[in-house]
């Protein structure tokens, strides 16, 4: 854990240099700073060692963006996730009609900009590993709810779903209790993923 710890204290004085660096040449100002991580890491929450889970240690990254003048000083909800950060940079620096037709994020610059504009309510889970397309875990983080349908080789399925508001540490696994719930999570906020990303896995 202290190593850990001592990573982050690195990667902070990194990065203050990087800042240091465009206020020296006059050019903070007129830069787009970001910072942001690839996956979060359990460090033995859930008994879990690293990743590749459906919990909030695992899944939720920092995504902090500094753009004076461009984008309001503010903190946001918005469920922003990994393939929208291309389309979003690409538009906030003018080059909006380059962005591949084929792209599967979103643009959210102009809501970066101005905190208006259409906004998801859910973002995607999945975890394939070495196993076929149509095997592996998916799922949806809505605001309130996770959920994560796992496919076990022999067939069978495993269904988590928290509610991450009543708790927030997500020690207690209600799918069982809330079928109603699941299967509306995934009428109306998996399968809108599946379709949308050609994923051939059916929950």
């Amino acid at each position: 854990l202290g190593g850990y710890y001592g990573q982050v204290k690195r990667l902070d004085e990194a990065l203050g240099r990087v800042v240091d660096a465009l206020t020296s040449l006059g050019l903070l100002d007129d830069t787009v700073v970001l910072f942001t991580s690839d996956h979060g890491n359990c460090i033995g929450s859930h008994n879990q060692v690293s990743k590749n889970n459906h919990y909030e240690e695992s899944m939720r990254i920092p995504f902090l963006i500094r753009w004076p003048g461009k984008i309001p000083v503010r903190k946001d909800d918005l469920l922003f996730s990994v393939p929208d950060v291309y389309p979003t940079l690409l538009s906030l620096m003018g080059f909006g009609r380059d962005i591949p037709e084929k792209v599967e994020g979103t643009d959210y610059s102009r809501l970066f900009r101005t905190g208006k504009g259409q906004r998801p309510t859910s973002q995607l889970y999945l975890k394939i590993g070495y196993v076929p397309r149509d095997q592996g875990s998916r799922g949806v983080r809505t605001h309130r709810y996770t959920l994560r349908i796992e496919k076990q080789e022999d067939g069978t399925e495993q269904r988590y779903l928290h509610d991450n508001q009543a708790d927030s540490w997500q020690l207690k696994n209600i799918a069982a209790e809330r079928p109603k719930l699941v299967r509306q999570l995934i009428e109306k906020e998996l399968q809108p993923w599946l379709s949308k990303t050609k994923d051939p896995w059916k929950p």
